[in-house]
C-alpha cells in the first residue's frame, strides 16, 4: 500500500511540469523543415515548406555560396542581410570603407556594406545573385531573409503554421 501511494505522490509532483516537457520535446521537431521535391501539379514548380517554430519565427536552413546559415525570415526586411562575421565565413570580402549605406533596424541607425549573395539554396528552391547587405555583428545577430530574396519567388505564403515557398 505504501508503494503505490508513493507512486501516486510522485505523479502528483511531477504532473505539472510534463506539458513543459513534451512541449520541449516536441518542440524540437516543430521546427523541422519540409522538403517537397516537386508540386502536386506536376509542373515542375519547386516548393518547400518551413514550419513555424514555438516563438512564432520561420527559420530557414539556408546555404550561402554552399555553407550553411540558420536565416531568419523577415518580410519587414527590406534585403537579405547577414553579419560580418558570417559574410566572412561564405566568403565575401567587405571592406570598412564599404559600410556607407544608412541602415534603419529594430536597433537603431547603423551603416552596411551591400553585396552580393553568388548562391542561395533553400531545400530545393536555389536562387543566385541575390542582394544583400551586410551589418556590423553588434547590429544583426542573425542573418535575415528578407523581401530581396522573397520578391525572387514566384510567390510565398503562410497558412496553419507554415511558409510556403514556391519558385
Amino acid at each position: 500500500m505504501g508503494r503505490y501511494l508513493a507512486i501516486l505522490i510522485l505523479c502528483v509532483c511531477i504532473a505539472p511540469f510534463l506539458p513543459g516537457l513534451i512541449e520541449n520535446h516536441l518542440g524540437a521537431f516543430k521546427g523541422e523543415q519540409i522538403e517537397a521535391a516537386e508540386s502536386t501539379s506536376g509542373s515542375g514548380k519547386r516548393t518547400f515548406r518551413i514550419t513555424m517554430d514555438r516563438n512564432g519565427h520561420f527559420i530557414a536552413d539556408a546555404r550561402l555560396n554552399d555553407r550553411p546559415v540558420e536565416m531568419l525570415v523577415d518580410t519587414g526586411a527590406t534585403t537579405a542581410a547577414i553579419p560580418l562575421s558570417i559574410a566572412k565565413e561564405i566568403g565575401i570580402d567587405v571592406d570598412p570603407a564599404d559600410f556607407r549605406h544608412e541602415v534603419r533596424t529594430a536597433n537603431g541607425t547603423t551603416y552596411g556594406a551591400g553585396v552580393e549573395i553568388d548562391s542561395l539554396r533553400i531545400g530545393n528552391i536555389h536562387l543566385k545573385h541575390i542582394d544583400a547587405i551586410v551589418l556590423n555583428d553588434q547590429s544583426l545577430g542573425q542573418p535575415l531573409l528578407g523581401m530581396s530574396v522573397l520578391h525572387e519567388l514566384e510567390r510565398f505564403d503562410i497558412s496553419n503554421g507554415t511558409l510556403v515557398l514556391v519558385q
